[in-house]
C-alpha cells in the first residue's frame, strides 16, 4: 500500500493540473487569461474534496457514524475514498472525445534531460558534474532521513541526521548555483530535446527549488505541529451526550474553506482590483510574497494560541489524538481554526502561482516533468522537517506541556525568511533573460 499510493499520487498530481491548462488555446488572449485563473480554480476543486474528506471522514474514521460502528469506521473510509477515485476515472474516461491532446515524445522528458547532464560531463564542464553530485546528495537526504525515523538506535540516529542534513545543504546548493546560469549544458547527440529547451528547464530549478522549500517551511508548521498542538486542546464536540471528541486532523477543515471561500473573492475581485492598480509588479513574485505573508500570519497566530494553552489548566481528561496518557488542557481546539485558515489563504497565493509559473515558463515537452520537480522537492522538503523535528525533540516532546513548541514555529519563520529572499534573488536572476513559452 505504501508503495502504491505514491505512485499513484504522484502519476496524478504531475499531470493532471497541466493536462487541464493543456485544454486551453492561448492563442486567444482570453483563453490566455483563463488558464491562468484554470490553476486556482483547479486548486479550489481538489480543496473542496479535501474539506469533505478533513471535515467528516476523519470524524467517521476515529468515531463511526452514519450506522457505521466504531471498529469499522477507518474501513468505511477507506471503501468510500475508493469509491470516489473509481468515479473520477470514469468520469474524466467519460469526455476522452473533447480533449485536446499533445503529441507524446518518442523518450521521456527526464531521460533526455539526463543526456544533455551526462553530456555536458563528458565535454569537461564542471557545473554539469556539480549539478549531477547535488542530484544524487538530495537523494541520499530523503533516504537518510527515512532512515533515521525507522532505526531505533539513539548513536547511530544522530550519524543519520547529521548525514542528512548535509547531503541536503550540499545537495541543494549543488542543484542551485550551477543552474543560475545552464550555458555548460552542450548538444546531445540523438537527442529529440533540443539544448534551449533544457537549459530553460534548468533556469527554473532555482525558482522552483526556493519558492517550495520557503513555502514548505511554514506549511509544514500546519501539517505537523498544528495538530499536535489542537490534540492537547480540548476536543470535546458540544452537545455531544457520549464524550466524543474531534480528531486533530479535522480542523484540516478550515484550511480547505479558507480556500474554498477565499478563491472567487481573489480570483473575481481582489486580483482584478490589484492588477488594475500595481500592473506587471503584480506578478508571480508579488502574488507569492503575498501568499507567504499569510502563512507567517498563520504561523504567528499558532504561536500566540500555544503560549495561552500552555498556561490554561489542564483537565482531568486524556486526548483521542495525543499520545497516551497525554491530557487535553481547558481552552477550546476551535481557536485552532484561525491559523489553519490563514495558511488556507496564503495556498490561494502560492501553490496555483507556481503551477502556473512552471506550465508558462517551461518548454511544452517538459511540463510534465516540471510539475513532477516540485513533488520531489515536496519530498525534499519533508524530509529537511524530518530532521528538524528530530533536531528540536528537546523543545518539541510528545507532550507539549513539557516543551516550547514555539520554538519549532519561530525556526521555521526564520529558515522561510531565509529561503524567502533566496526566491527573490532566483527569480530575478530567472526574469532578467526569460520570456514565457507558448
Amino acid at each position: 500500500i505504501m508503495v502504491l499510493v505514491p505512485i499513484g499520487t504522484a502519476g496524478i498530481k504531475a499531470n493532471i493540473s497541466n493536462f487541464g491548462a493543456d485544454q486551453y488555446d492561448t492563442s486567444d488572449p482570453a483563453q490566455k487569461a483563463a488558464q491562468e485563473k484554470f490553476f486556482s480554480w483547479f486548486y479550489l476543486a481538489i480543496n473542496m474534496g479535501s474539506a469533505v474528506a478533513y471535515g467528516y471522514l476523519t470524524t467517521m474514521g476515529s468515531n463511526g457514524g452514519l450506522g457505521v460502528p466504531k471498529p469499522y469506521g477507518y474501513f468505511a473510509v477507506y471503501v468510500i475514498a475508493a469509491l470516489c477515485m473509481v468515479s473520477a476515472v470514469a468520469l474524466f474516461a467519460s469526455g476522452r472525445t473533447s480533449y485536446r491532446h499533445q503529441p507524446v515524445l518518442p523518450r521521456s522528458s527526464l531521460g533526455g534531460v539526463a543526456a544533455f547532464v551526462m553530456a555536458s560531463v563528458r565535454a569537461g564542464a564542471r557545473e554539469a558534474l556539480t549539478f549531477s553530485v547535488g542530484v544524487f546528495l538530495l537523494a541520499s537526504a530523503v533516504l537518510l532521513s527515512v532512515a533515521q525515523a525507522v532505526i531505533p538506535e539513539a548513536s547511530f540516529t544522530n550519524c543519520l541526521i547529521g548525514a542528512a542534513f548535509f547531503c541536503s545543504a550540499i545537495g541543494m546548493a549543488a542543484v542551485i548555483l550551477p543552474c543560475l546560469n545552464p550555458r555548460w549544458v552542450v548538444e546531445a547527440p540523438g537527442e529529440v530535446l533540443k539544448a534551449e529547451e533544457v537549459k530553460t528547464f534548468l533556469r527554473l530549478l532555482p525558482v522552483l527549488f526556493t519558492a517550495n522549500l520557503a513555502f514548505s517551511a511554514l506549511y509544514n508548521s500546519m501539517q505537523f505541529w498544528y495538530q499536535q498542538q489542537a490534540c492537547q486542546m480540548d476536543l470535546r464536540m458540544p452537545f455531544a451526550t457520549s464524550g466524543a471528541q474531534f480528531s486533530g486532523s479535522f480542523f484540516m477543515i478550515a484550511d480547505c474553506l479558507g480556500i474554498v471561500l477565499a478563491t472567487p473573492l481573489a480570483v473575481g475581485y481582489v486580483n482584478p482590483i490589484l492588477e488594475r492598480k500595481l500592473g506587471t509588479h503584480f506578478g508571480h513574485g508579488a502574488k507569492f510574497g503575498l501568499g507567504m505573508t499569510f502563512a507567517a500570519l498563520s504561523v504567528l497566530a499558532a504561536v500566540r494560541l500555544e503560549l495561552l494553552r500552555r498556561i490554561s489548566p489542564v483537565l482531568g481528561l486524556d486526548s483521542n489524538c495525543a499520545p497516551s496518557g497525554v491530557q487535553m488542557s481547558d481552552i477550546s481546539s476551535a481557536w485552532m481554526t484561525l491559523p489553519f485558515f490563514l495558511m488556507g489563504l496564503g495556498e490561494i497565493y502560492t501553490q496555483p502561482v507556481l503551477m502556473h509559473f512552471a506550465y508558462s515558463h517551461s518548454p511544452p515537452s517538459m511540463r510534465t516533468l516540471a510539475a513532477a520537480t516540485g513533488l520531489v522537492i515536496g519530498a525534499v522538503s519533508t524530509s529537511l522537517f524530518t530532521l528538524q523535528v528530530a533536531l528540536l525533540g528537546h523543545y518539541v516532546p510528545n507532550d507539549l506541556n513539557q516543551g516550547h513548541l514555539e520554538y519549532g514555529y519561530f525556526s521555521n519563520l526564520i529558515l522561510a525568511g531565509l529561503l524567502y529572499a533566496a526566491y527573490i534573488r532566483a527569480l530575478r536572476i530567472f526574469e532578467a533573460g526569460d520570456s514565457p513559452l507558448p
